[in-house]
């Protein structure tokens, strides 16, 4: 009846990490400037950021 949804653990260097920010907030920037829904993207950044 319930599923659990799987989680995944990324082991990112420095450099990796700082690219992966980068690129999420690109990301983010363009839907916002599209006026599209930026809420998961945002979602990802604060679970970044809240182990970096």
């Amino acid at each position: 009846m319930f599923k659990r949804e799987k989680k995944v653990y990324l082991e990112l260097t420095d450099k990796e990490y700082r690219l992966v920010r980068k690129y999420l907030m690109d990301w983010r920037n363009k839907l916002t400037a599209q006026g599209r829904d930026a809420g998961p993207v945002n979602e990802l950044l604060i679970k970044l950021m809240a182990c970096g």
